[in-house]
């Protein structure tokens, strides 16, 4: 386990288990929750990592670049070992191989990450290396579970809701939302893709702190996951919709959200939570 911080901010991170981040705490309060049940049952808990498909895959496969290719869903990075190769109190750069993925994705690069934290904030600095002849495609997002609290308000500049099927599968269809005035967290039951047109500004704000959401340009879809029985809200920000890959492939590029990153090449992208 790693720990990282300062006098506001204290983040632990499992290298050995996707660099989850099993507790966020923010003036010594923990803001997110890590059930070890699902832990134990490998599904997500914390800030896990979804990478490089995050949510659900149609069929279990996607194609691209004339590959028929092994869709897991949510990816299988965070199950994996990354190396970590620097450390200092308040940063922890670490690093994963693409062959440690197998054939969910079949490519040759490196997944780099760095985690800092600074004054009230907690960063994700991601480096995607592609070091194979062909490009290569994928999706990203941070899965956070958010601790609820007594009159905690989720708002955002969502702008597109998507409609899905019974299997929660995006159907391409899409209408407006407004997310902006804010809402009850306690009062949302949903798990549902938003998107935007420009990357997404969320925002929790409680009693105890207001917590601030933002990416670099690519993060423009969320995923807002609750129930009024949850004790979680989870606030997912991807540069991705649900079944990106099959989505892009039917031509909706916009709402899929893929990245390609071309042969021989590198994509940086960043996710900051901020405190206050």
């Amino acid at each position: 386990m790693i720990t990282i911080g300062n006098e506001r901010i204290r983040l632990l991170a499992e290298p050995e288990d996707g660099m989850t981040v099993c507790s966020l705490a923010y003036n010594g309060m923990e803001t997110i929750e890590a059930d070890e049940e699902r832990r134990k049952a490998g599904s997500t808990y914390g800030i896990p990592i979804l990478f490089p498909t995050p949510n659900r895959v149609s069929g279990g496969r996607y194609s691209f670049g004339g590959r028929d290719i092994a869709g897991i869903m949510h990816g299988n990075l965070r199950h994996s070992a990354f190396s970590v190769t620097a450390q200092t109190p308040a940063s922890v750069d670490a690093e994963l191989p693409f062959s440690a993925l197998g054939e969910s994705f079949p490519y040759e690069g490196i997944f780099s990450l760095k985690l800092s934290v600074s004054a009230s904030s907690a960063r994700w600095d991601f480096d995607i290396r592609n070091e194979g002849d062909e490009p290569l495609s994928l999706g990203l997002a941070l899965h956070p579970f958010f601790l609820k609290m007594d009159g905690m308000r989720f708002s955002s500049s969502l702008e597109y809701e998507m409609e899905a099927d019974d299997d929660k599968i995006p159907t391409g269809k899409w209408h407006r939302t407004d997310f902006g005035s804010g809402k009850d967290v306690s009062s949302i039951d949903t798990d549902t893709v938003f998107f935007s047109d420009s990357s997404i500004r969320s925002t929790l704000s409680s009693p105890a702190y207001t917590l601030e959401i933002t990416g670099s340009e690519e993060f423009g879809h969320v995923v807002v996951y609750t129930a009024p029985d949850r004790s979680f809200i989870c606030v997912e920000p991807q540069t991705c919709s649900t079944d990106a890959h099959n989505m892009h492939s039917k031509g909706f590029v916009k709402e899929a959200g893929l990245i390609i990153v071309p042969a021989h090449s590198s994509h940086r992208l960043w996710v900051r939570m901020d405190f206050s």
